[in-house]
């Protein structure tokens, strides 16, 4: 049985396929048969009968869409919840009121339609009630969904990637019934109308779906890795099919139509019918494509063993060496192939040279890759929190301890009994690992080379929350035995988020608190007055004082434990301790008690702010590696 989401994915792909065919069949009308003259009188009427069906059926297809979205949105049980519901989704919301909207523009073409059916279609008003009916849809989809000036652009964007769709292949099944109606000089003709028309639409649709793709997808592990990337992957294969298949009609069997050629007709039959079963393949992908959580917005699974990565060509010479020798000669062989298209005299023999440099050089391009795990291109979902910070100190001991030691160096009480030594947790390289990397150890645990595990996986004792608080814990005293060693962080890191109370600020957490340059005191805070420009406030970690006026202070206790982690100092010997953070929550610098590091004067802390807002962070981000959380 389908199920409700389900049904309406396919409810909504039959209320598109009919709208793109009532603008496609319209703009073939106006557009493309008049390249063959006059048509006759039983092809008229039957574009005309087809642009009415397609308008009917867009209309009942987007009411029974309506209704299934109804039911989703109110959670009704049976009819009688459903005919409660339905006035109150098409009156009082976005959805209900964009669609009815819709829905009115569809019914007044398809009267439109009927009516031309008793004279002589005029179909440009037709194709701009359609037009403006696709333009809307936009709205009630992900690029509604999305605030600001990213959404406009996106809704923009929708509407002429549809508008372009409709008239394209909107259209295949006009073009097919008049290569069945019309003689084979005349069908040429209509053919090599369409091509001009075609080919535009193919191009705005992959601009604007390259745009989408961006904003909506992201990145590859996106793409490959979640149930939106999936539906992308798929349109995207059906769209080159379809490509394909409109060069071979044009290229090919069009001149062959042309040229009275037996078999013409029926080969272009053949290939056009193929090409609008791709098409409305499309459709229904780009419909559960809409009914999906947005990609760039889901945590993608890998599903490959291995993933793109530069880290062994970045640390030896000789690898990074044998890599662009390889990129070279294979590249230089694909050239080749690829010229031997226009001169067909060597085509076996730069094949077969292809050939034998992937076979050759192909392996040394695993350099180019590491392992994966599912989890590899997932990020800790808590916002790297003072709260989760806490929470996985307090997990650490009972959990961790006993193999990795209380300080994480691999010496734990347990460690001397093991085969192979715990990992050392607080050595630098732990942050060449993602979230997610870890996550997937931390839950499935490590795999001993000689057979067993290394480490035992904690998956059915901890829950998801647990582990991701034990990784920003893990994180978080590396980067404080880092900043005590180095006087450095080895890599960026974000200051920890909590709540605060605020005198005189509208703000109730540190990310509300952005744009300005936080110094974050153990103690009483003294507030900086704005220079220069720069807005800086000052927030304490005590959480039993009321903030002096125009300051905060930490309304969570977990803050001031989170930020000794970080200072890698016990939590009630951090007094004295400041840090600094700037306008984009990044931990810039921390001064100790006793003048150790950071700033000493308020002129040197004057200069440190001038300094770290003169030069923001720009981290890297590879698969993952962008350790904000």
């Amino acid at each position: 049985m389908i199920d409700l989401p389900t049904g309406m994915a396919l409810v909504r792909a039959l209320h598109l396929a009919a709208t793109l065919s009532l603008l496609g069949s319209a703009g073939f009308i106006a557009w493309i048969l008049p390249a063959a003259g006059p048509p006759p009188d039983p092809l008229r009427r039957r574009l005309a009968r087809v642009v009415w069906l397609s308008g009917l059926m867009a209309v009942v297809a987007g009411a029974a869409w309506f209704a299934l979205q109804s039911a989703a949105i109110s959670g009704a049980g049976d009819l009688a919840d459903l005919r409660d519901a339905l006035p109150v989704v098409a009156l009082h919301t976005r959805y209900g009121n964009i669609l009815l909207i819709r829905l009115g523009l569809l019914a007044a073409a398809a009267g439109l339609a009927v009516f031309g059916m008793r004279g002589r279609f005029a179909p440009y008003p037709v194709l701009l009630l359609a037009t403006a009916a696709l333009g809307l849809q936009g709205l009630i989809g992900h690029a509604g969904a999305t605030e600001g000036t990213a959404g406009e652009e996106l809704v923009a964007s929708e509407a002429l990637h549809l508008t372009a769709a409709g008239i394209w292949l909107g259209a295949l099944l006009p073009l097919l019934l008049s290569l069945f109606a019309l003689p084979p000089p005349l069908a040429a003709l209509v053919c090599e109308r369409f091509t001009p028309v075609g080919l535009a639409c193919v191009l705005v649709l992959a601009g604007t779906g390259l745009a989408q793709g961006l904003d909506l997808i992201g990145s590859l592990p996106a793409l490959f890795g979640t149930r939106y990337g999936h539906f992308a992957v798929l349109k995207i294969g059906l769209f080159l099919a379809a490509l394909v298949l409109a060069a071979l009609n044009r290229l090919r069997l069009t001149d062959r139509l042309a040229a009275g050629a037996g078999s013409a007709r029926r080969h272009l039959l053949l290939s056009v019918g193929f090409e609008t079963l791709a098409g409305l393949a499309i459709v229904n992908a780009a419909a559960f494509m809409a009914s999906s959580p947005p990609a760039a917005h889901t945590a993608p699974v890998w599903p490959f063993s291995r993933r793109f990565s530069l880290a062994a060509v970045n640390e030896d010479a000789e690898f990074r060496r044998e890599a662009v020798v390889s990129l070279l000669l294979i590249g230089g062989a694909a050239v080749l192939a690829g010229g031997t298209l226009l001169w067909r005299r060597f085509r076996l023999m730069a094949l077969a040279i292809l050939a034998a440099v992937l076979a050759w050089r192909g392996p040394s391009l695993g350099l180019l890759t590491v392992a994966a795990v599912p989890t590899s291109f997932q990020t800790s979902p808590t916002g790297f929190s003072a709260a989760a910070i806490a929470r996985g100190a307090a997990l650490y001991g009972p959990n961790c301890a006993a193999c990795h030691g209380p300080g994480g160096a691999g010496d734990g009480s347990a460690a001397a009994a093991l085969r192979i030594r715990p990992a050392d947790l607080t050595m630098p390289h732990l942050w060449e690992h993602s979230d997610g990397e870890m996550f997937w150890w931390l839950s499935h645990g490590m795999d001993d080379p000689e057979g067993g595990l290394a480490m035992p996986g904690f998956e059915a004792s901890l829950s998801a929350d647990d582990r991701w608080a034990l990784i920003d814990y893990v994180r978080a005293h590396n980067a404080g035995l880092a900043l005590q060693r180095d006087e450095a962080f080895d890599v960026p890191v974000r200051a920890p988020g909590f709540a605060v109370t605020c005198d005189g600020v509208p703000a109730s957490g540190t990310a509300d608190l952005r744009g300005r340059v936080m110094l974050v005191t153990a103690d009483d805070p003294t507030q900086i007055p704005p220079h220069d420009g720069v807005r800086t406030i000052a927030v304490t970690l005590r959480d039993d004082v009321r903030p002096a006026p125009g300051t905060c202070a930490a309304a969570d206790p977990a803050a001031r434990g989170a930020y000794a982690v970080l200072a890698n100092a016990a939590p009630d010997a951090l007094s004295g301790t400041a840090f600094l953070v700037d306008p984009d929550g990044w931990l810039r610098a921390v001064r100790r008690p006793g003048g150790q590091g950071g700033w000493q004067t308020r002129d040197d802390l004057i200069a440190a702010i001038r300094g770290i807002c003169a030069h923001p962070i720009q981290p890297a981000s590879e698969g993952g590696h962008e350790h904000h959380h």
